[in-house]
């Protein structure tokens, strides 16, 4: 035995280092692909709700301006259907401004 090495003197355990070794090596490679794989879900997703931001928010805007659309259009049919009042409360309005401005 003193002239064995100690490869060849316990065969068995250096078999099972080298399967430790083995399982080490698979267990960091699995976990860096896990990992990775997280990580590329994780990117999806926060890719996913920048679209849906984006999309509800453009969404809003068109309603926002939908909306401004309307009461434009109701202004300018009730200006061209009371022209006189319309003129009335322009003159009114001006002068509470300017009265309010001047104080």
């Amino acid at each position: 035995m003193a002239n064995e090495n100690q490869t060849t003197a316990f065969p068995d355990t250096q078999k099972d280092i080298s399967n430790l070794k083995q399982t080490a090596t698979d267990a960091a490679s699995d976990l860096g692909n896990a990992a990775a794989h997280h990580a590329d879900k994780a990117k999806r997703q926060v890719k996913d709700l920048a679209q849906h931001a984006t999309d509800e928010g453009m969404e809003q805007v068109s309603r926002v301006t939908g909306q401004a659309g309307d009461v434009l259009g109701a202004v300018k049919q009730y200006i061209s259907d009371r022209p006189f009042a319309s003129v009335g409360v322009a003159l009114l309005a001006g002068y509470i401004y300017g009265r309010r401005s001047a104080s």
